[in-house]
């Protein structure tokens, strides 16, 4: 008889600190640093939630079982602001996304925590932006109930009404931390049903001199508004540079509104698998499918919070006859009128130059050159050029363990090294 799929846990973590004024509590250092395009540093971002990261870490990797967990971070500076053009908000929200996913990497390579699915003890991190600044919890019953709002920027009403139950709630201590805790519980016990999870307290990091969002907010400009945006990769094994990549990809989807009803559509263009067989350690790649199946289940995580049973229809349609781009499966998220194209995709470009409706593409700094290469195919067709988006690259930069456990590290943010891994366990066992 086969075990149940253990419950998430979610980790709520306090509102982060103004950077430029940031001092650690225990030493009384000065842990400012300059920040990119105006958010917070790794450094900054390291001593207010590394006493958090690692808490949760620890106790989580001493069960039995492995563990979903949902990493919930307040951003006051995009407090109210989610209808907002998504680009104008890109920049700082995936800087802040990439210093955490690199502290939850980093604080796992110490502590030699496993972040693959499945083995006992590994922790499957995502993490969610929460429109949060903790002055007020007025919300109308048919705001938050009649309207689905997707993630990966939620605001805590909607995110409190959501069908969840969790296995264990982490808190920080702090006035903070347990402001927005008692925030949560409050909103949460109002739907049905109602909170349901262990809490336990938690240390917290550096100190909150100062509260002011607005040196955080992103530049008043002319945004474009995205409803098809797009994404490549071959996302094996998914680790947190894939989480990071995907997760800014969701962010550009422009959200619905009460006036609009165009549908939007994120397309994850994955690599077939014919093109991987030379890859180093091709023998413990996953099957397309897989690798699919694993995408859609990560977007889930950060896209899809219904607040009723009528908004958790989700319609999986599978496409196996010839197209341009090979086999697709779409899975349509109706609540929010959001569909997930896991596209196969047999070269360098897929459906962005046999798509012209995609308008936005996400790169990382190893794929830029082919953000240019899909540009100039398109200008050849005489179509608009896609708007890339860049994230950034998960590195140890701003922590202490960064020399000496780079290795570690890199073997959760790599597919190959985590592939060279199985192997090398694979061949230690047979012996």
């Amino acid at each position: 008889m086969s075990m149940s799929k253990p419950l998430p846990s979610l980790l709520l973590l306090p509102p982060p600190v103004n950077a430029s004024l940031a001092v650690d509590k225990n030493s009384g250092t000065d842990v400012s640093s300059a920040r990119p395009s105006g958010i917070f540093s790794p450094a900054s971002v390291s001593a207010a939630y590394k006493p958090a990261i690692t808490a949760t870490v620890s106790a989580l990797k001493a069960f039995s079982t492995s563990t979903e967990l949902l990493i919930v971070l307040p951003c006051p500076s995009l407090h109210s602001r989610l209808q907002a053009p998504r680009p104008a908000l890109y920049e700082d929200a995936q800087h802040l996304l990439a210093a955490l996913y690199s502290l939850f990497c980093s604080v796992c390579a110490r502590l030699g925590a496993d972040v693959e699915s499945g083995a006992p003890g590994s922790i499957d991190a995502r993490i969610l932006l929460l429109d949060y600044d903790g002055s007020s919890e007025a919300f109308s019953e048919e705001d938050t109930l009649g309207t689905f709002i997707a993630g990966p920027i939620i605001d805590l009403p909607r995110f409190a009404a959501t069908r969840r139950r969790w296995n264990i709630v982490f808190s920080v201590n702090g006035e903070e931390g347990q402001k927005l805790l008692a925030s949560y519980s409050k909103l949460a016990n109002k739907t049905q049903p109602p909170f349901e999870g262990h809490v336990r307290s938690i240390a917290g990091g550096v100190g909150l001199v100062s509260k002011d969002p607005e040196i955080v907010r992103a530049p008043t400009g002319s945004f474009t508004c995205h409803n098809v945006v797009a994404v490549g990769g071959t996302f094996d094994h998914l680790h947190a540079g894939h989480k990071l990549l995907l997760t800014a990809t969701a962010l550009l989807l422009q959200p619905a509104s009460r006036v609009s009803t165009t549908a939007r559509r994120l397309i994850v263009g994955i690599t077939g698998d014919e093109l991987l067989k030379n890859k180093k350690y091709a023998e413990y790649m996953k099957s397309w499918k897989q690798r699919q199946a694993d995408v859609v289940d990560f977007l889930l995580s950060i896209l899809s919070f219904p607040a009723s049973s009528r908004q958790e229809a989700i319609q999986t349609l599978s496409f196996d006859e010839p197209s341009p781009n090979g086999r697709a499966i779409h899975t349509k998220l109706n609540g929010p009128s959001i569909t997930i194209e896991c596209v196969e995709i047999q070269d360098p470009f897929g459906p962005t130059i046999t798509d012209e409706s995609v308008t936005a593409l996400v790169v990382s700094g190893e794929t830029r050159s082919g953000g240019q290469a899909v540009n100039n195919k398109r200008a050849e067709k005489g179509w608009k050029s896609l708007e890339t988006f860049e994230v950034d690259v998960l590195d140890t930069e701003g922590s202490e363990e960064a020399a000496s456990k780079s290795d570690d590290f890199g073997s959760k943010i790599s597919s190959t090294a985590i592939r060279r891994r199985k192997a090398e366990n694979a061949r230690t066992s047979s012996l």
